[in-house]
């Protein structure tokens, strides 16, 4: 075993780039431009020292020699990028309460769904998906409908990253992750603060699940969806992957289904499988055919 060494600042040389960037890719779908070498030089030197070994190259044989693989899952939790906040844009959650929970009550209520299934695809710490339960038990109660309860409701969320999921299935947060986004009403209805922290409370908490998963395998071990929030991770991706992914989503969703995506437009590569939608600077995209 290397002694565990402190961090030191190996610049990485351009074949060593090409190396970790290929194996990036190939691992998580991730694409490291050029000239965001410096993110590897960052991110990973901590690794590099752990490991006792002084270049990127003898790191990076050092991974390929590591047949447990864990070396790989902590160099994808380090170079993930896991930008987050509650209601995130603040719109997709207008459109969501506004356009697309009236619609899914009403197929609850008349037998047209036995259950709505919901999916965050890159979920990160969780407040996405944790934002997305709020939202809907909220609009059942302030619109008291109480033959549709939350538990009509599967919450489902993934992230690439093992670590972040690790945060987010406690639902703890400290005091800056709670000023990211979240009002003071959503805090005092669902949180309990304890200590220096805040605990989301057990009725969202224990409607979500959360699993690890990377986007790059198939989505045919998952029941269809009604909804997909798939938000700030395909401009990660290579083109190829991107559009792969929107098949694969496409093929994923329920007659009706729709896709969040972050603020930019993807309306080309949507195009073949999804109508767009629009609502304030914000696109969205309903399975073609159901718009």
């Amino acid at each position: 075993m290397p002694l565990i060494q402190k961090p030191t600042n190996v610049l990485i040389s351009e074949p060593e780039f090409r190396l970790f960037r290929d194996y990036i890719e190939k691992h998580s779908g991730i694409v490291i431009p050029q000239e965001k070498t410096y993110l590897l030089e960052t991110r990973l030197s901590s690794h590099m020292a752990q490991a006792g070994v002084d270049s990127f190259s003898k790191f990076y044989d050092y991974i390929l020699a590591d047949n447990s693989r864990q070396m790989m899952h902590k160099i994808v939790n380090a170079i993930t990028t896991n930008e987050t906040k509650w209601f995130r844009d603040v719109e997709p959650w207008e459109i969501f309460e506004k356009k697309i929970m009236p619609s899914l009550v009403e197929d609850l209520y008349t037998g047209k769904k036995e259950r709505v299934r919901i999916w965050s695809a890159a979920a990160s710490s969780g407040q996405e998906i944790y934002s997305t339960a709020m939202c809907v038990d909220n609009y059942l109660k302030t619109n008291s409908i109480h033959s549709i309860k939350l538990s009509n409701f599967d919450f489902f969320a993934t992230d690439i990253s093992s670590s972040v999921l690790d945060i987010a299935k406690k639902g703890r947060y400290d005091k800056i992750s709670m000023a990211r986004g979240l009002s003071d009403y959503y805090r005092d209805k669902y949180f309990t603060q304890k200590g220096t922290a805040w605990e989301i409370n057990e009725n969202i908490r224990n409607v979500v699940e959360f699993m690890p998963y990377n986007l790059q395998n198939t989505f045919m071990c998952f029941e269809k969806f009604d909804v997909i929030f798939c938000r700030y991770i395909l401009i990660y991706f290579s083109d190829e992957l991107k559009q792969d992914i929107i098949r694969k989503m496409h093929d994923s969703l329920n007659d009706g289904g729709v896709v969040f995506t972050g603020i930019y437009a993807l309306l080309e590569m949507f195009s073949e499988y999804f109508n767009a939608g629009s609502y304030g600077n914000t696109t969205y995209y309903l399975k073609k055919g159901d718009a």
